[in-house]
């Protein structure tokens, strides 16, 4: 751990302003005071020194494969998705609470752009630093403190390090940052026993080309420091004349601590701004952990040797680019010279004529024959090798840098399918990994300073996010939700004293992505789509943003169109309950005839065997009659 500052000791502008000094006396001795901007200038394309009178004729083309090449770079170095995941032991949910608001704050102060700058200012220059501060004019939701978390890239010329040797930049005594503000602005940040009048413009070291204040511009150099004090990060502002801000502390509970503090009679001002005060601590106080993190991470595209800047694409390109520019710029010369041939005249050859070099002109010759007065010199062609030495240049370039057409995306053959040429570029990926690797390093850093800032600045504070599809599909599966509409925007709130004991440990999850991998992914989704085993609004959430810039649009139509399919559905279900209900009343009512008729049936049935019984009985009776009358008369006929 670096050293931290001496109890007694309390730091002056001057030793701010020569501590400062010191360090951009460090860049100089290492030279990027004087190269720095030369790669700039390179990489955006101004490549020639001013014009002379004697170089104002000379062509100067510029075929910047430089830009080519960073571009490419950083294109590859940010191809692969990358996603912090703060994993807190033990706790699935404090893990997906922490990591879904993340997400969402990271979005709201823009992280990503910040890192297409810092990729670029890491390619060209060296080196890229974040730093992250607390603005409390940040507008949006709020928690119980007002502002938001937000990001800028440093350039690596106004920050000074105690020790430049030492590459872990939380291992250093004190950072400082350094940046122009308006003299007026300067006068409203200072602390309110600050002589204001001392704080006025200076004269500012012009480094890049387009570094020049306007003229009468009242602007002054301001001086941020960060240092530790008992394991607690503070920080301290100055300019060349003053100190504007007293050393005070990050950590917002010792700050709201000293205003407590303050409101007692007993109690010095003047103490409560020093870093050495003693608070007083109540009974009821929590000791809470201690913001112990610079709000700093420095990153380098590649490794210098015994310091904490690094290296950039564009620091050995320059000698390749001058070569090519120079052979470019010694052909069109040549055909500058050359174009139109230069013709020797004899003294009174051309007896007042003047040549126009006009299409068919005619010139007569007036020297005395037989000798030819007027003739155009033999030109001398440029070398054919000298011609070739150009693209020589740049490919051999390219071919050492791993800029080569597999990387940049140029077509190598129209017979090589998509899957192949993804094969090819993920063999020629493995150069470009130890970049990568260099990056998500510092990723990692970035993760355990939101973390940070979580746990001590957010309180209460209000944030969205949404389900993923299949957390999406369970909810709606869900027995407990039939019936309701599940949007998959989902809103919470998140403290970060629930996380201020709890262990975080910072993962960074990188996707797959190769350079093609779009036009895979839309491939894919357009032949799941067509099979009907994913539906609309699955196919727009999962289709690349570049592919579909009107990808929210469609989105949001989409989710009206569901909920109207959803309003039409429960009407309908509405309407099927009242007609089921009407056939059940009919059916009970059918049911109630059908027991009627049924019974009378039963009533009808039973008088018809009575009825056919009786007449049973009858037709018994009056057989039996007939038999016994016949028999009668049979024996009456015997006795006649």
């Amino acid at each position: 751990m670096a050293e931290e500052r001496n109890e007694n000791k309390n730091l002056t502008h001057e030793t701010l302003w020569n501590d400062y000094q010191n360090g951009q006396a460090y860049l100089a001795n290492m030279g990027f005071t004087q190269n720095i901007p030369i790669y700039v200038d390179f990489f955006e394309g101004r490549q020639y020194p001013a014009a002379t009178e004697d170089t104002k004729h000379i062509p100067k083309p510029v075929f910047n494969m430089i830009e080519m090449i960073v571009d490419n770079k950083i294109s590859n170095v940010l191809a692969s998705p990358i996603k912090h995941r703060f994993i807190v032991e033990g706790n699935k949910l404090a893990t997906e609470k922490l990591t879904r608001f993340a997400e969402y704050q990271k979005k709201e102060m823009g992280l990503a752009e910040a890192d297409d700058e810092a990729a670029e200012e890491g390619s060209v220059k060296g080196t890229y630093i974040y730093h992250f501060y607390w603005d409390e004019k940040a507008p949006g939701k709020r928690g119980n403190y007002e502002g938001g978390l937000r990001v800028q890239v440093i350039d690596m010329m106004n920050v000074a390090f105690a020790d430049p040797s030492e590459r872990d930049e939380q291992k250093q005594e004190w950072i400082i940052l350094s940046e122009r503000l308006p003299v007026k602005k300067v006068r409203e940040m200072a602390d309110d026993d600050v002589d204001k009048n001392l704080i006025t413009s200076d004269m500012k070291e012009t480094l890049y080309h387009y570094d020049i204040e306007q003229e009468g511009m009242q602007e002054c150099t301001v001086l941020l420091r960060y240092f530790r004090k008992d394991g607690e990060v503070y920080f301290e502002r100055g300019t060349k004349s003053t100190i504007i801000n007293k050393p005070r502390p990050l950590n917002p509970y010792i700050n709201l601590k000293k205003l407590e503090n303050i409101a007692k009679k007993d109690y010095d001002p003047e103490i409560a701004a020093s870093p050495d005060e003693v608070l007083e601590k109540k009974e009821n106080d929590i000791d809470k952990p201690k913001l112990s993190l610079y709000p700093i991470a420095v990153g380098s595209w590649k490794k210098r040797h015994g310091s904490i800047y690094g290296r950039g694409e564009v620091e050995a390109l320059i000698p390749n680019q001058k070569a090519v520019n120079q052979e470019f710029s010694m052909q069109l010369l040549d055909h500058q010279e050359t174009g139109y041939s230069k013709i020797l005249v004899k003294a009174n050859a051309l007896n007042g004529q003047e040549i126009t070099n006009v299409p068919g002109e005619v010139i007569t010759d007036y020297t005395p024959s037989p000798n030819w007065g007027i003739k155009t010199l033999e030109r001398t062609s440029i070398s054919g090798s000298a011609l070739q030495l150009a693209p020589q240049i740049v490919d051999l370039t390219r071919t050492v840098t791993n800029s080569n057409e597999v990387i940049t995306g140029d077509m190598i053959s129209k017979d090589l399918s998509g899957l192949a040429i993804a094969q090819l570029q993920a063999q020629s990926q493995k150069p470009i990994s130890r970049l990568q690797k260099n990056f998500w390093k510092t990723q990692e850093k970035i993760g355990k300073i939101l973390v940070q800032f979580y746990k001590f600045f957010y309180q209460d504070k209000e944030f969205s996010y949404d389900l993923t599809p299949e957390e999406l599909n369970v909810l709606r599966n869900n027995p407990m939700y039939q019936g309701q509409l599940i949007e998959q925007t989902q809103f919470d709130i998140f403290n970060g004293e629930e996380f201020m004991d709890m262990n975080v440990e910072v993962v960074v999850e990188v996707g797959a992505g190769t350079q093609y991998s779009e036009i895979q992914s839309m491939s894919m989704l357009n032949s799941l789509l067509a099979a009907g085993l994913i539906d609309p609004m699955t196919y727009y959430k999962l289709y690349p943003e570049n592919a579909m810039p009107f990808k929210a649009d469609l989105i949001a139509m989409e989710e009206a169109k569901q909920r109207s399919e959803l309003q039409q559905l429960r009407v309908l279900v509405q309407q099927m309950a009242q007609e089921l209900e009407k056939q059940n009343t009919l059916s009970k009512e059918q049911d109630k005839i059908i027991k009627q008729l049924t019974g009378e049936l039963q009533k009808s049935n039973r008088m018809f065997n009575a009825l056919q019984k009786e007449y049973s009985d009858k037709i018994t009776a009056q057989n039996e009659f007939v038999m016994d009358l016949m028999g009668r008369q049979q024996q009456g006929g015997k006795r006649e």
